[in-house]
């Protein structure tokens, strides 16, 4: 997968389906898979902040 800033609702879908998958190989967090893995939560961290606001 191309890790690059989330764009739309069906990247969205795309990345969680590739983090979900790399959860599963467990990899260790200073590997590039890992680090890949890390890039990839903080990209749907910033789009859920966006389009999924939690209001307090």
């Amino acid at each position: 997968m191309e890790l690059r800033p989330i764009r739309n609702e069906g990247e969205y879908e795309q990345m969680l389906e590739w983090v979900d998958a790399q959860f599963d190989q467990k990899p260790r967090l200073d590997s590039p898979e890992g680090v890949a893995l890390q890039v990839a939560l903080s990209y749907i961290k910033l789009y859920e902040d966006i389009h999924y606001p939690v209001l307090s």
